[in-house]
């Protein structure tokens, strides 16, 4: 796709080890390992950094080299999509990859996918990058979400499972 600044951006998919620990070393709640090859199968598209220098042109990886860097989309193809899993190793931060992930993103949806509703949840930490791609708050609506498992917020461990009282 691209290449510039030492990166290589292309479409593809993490392994699920890879998607596992990248989301870990970025700071994101990594998830269950049994559940990614499930959740990655099911994505619309995914977009991922390389460093080019290892590549073996421009559009192969080597076969041992990792990404730097990923982002991925979800949903119906069509209507509505999800926005996720936008990650940057923490060596390879500060260097405009979240943003060329982002970029590479959009320009996808708008491609292929133009009447699509795309939402997102940000971490405090990106809350900026989004509204340079034409993300907006969703006010009046509220943000909320569901999930059982355990999910980790700023340095603590919540248990999602367990209710602290009557609605």
């Amino acid at each position: 796709m691209t290449s510039n600044g030492g990166y290589t951006i292309i479409e593809g998919l993490p392994t699920p080890q890879v998607y596992h620990d990248l989301r870990k070393l970025a700071g994101m709640t990594p998830p269950p390992l049994e559940a990614v090859p499930k959740a990655l199968e099911n994505s619309f598209v995914g977009i991922l950094a390389y460093e080019t220098k290892d590549m073996l042109d421009e559009l192969t990886p080597s076969p041992d080299q990792i990404p730097v860097a990923m982002g991925r989309l979800l949903g119906d193809k069509s209507l509505f999509l999800l926005l996720c899993d936008v990650a940057v190793h923490p060596h390879h931060q500060r260097r405009g990859l979240g943003k060329r992930i982002m970029q590479a993103l959009v320009n996808y949806v708008d491609a292929n996918a133009p009447q699509a509703y795309v939402s997102l949840v940000a971490e405090p930490a990106a809350q900026k990058l989004y509204p340079q791609y034409g993300f907006k708050d969703v006010q009046p609506s509220i943000g909320m979400y569901r999930m059982l498992r355990d999910r980790k917020i700023e340095g603590e461990v919540v248990n999602e499972g367990s209710s602290g009282g009557a609605a």
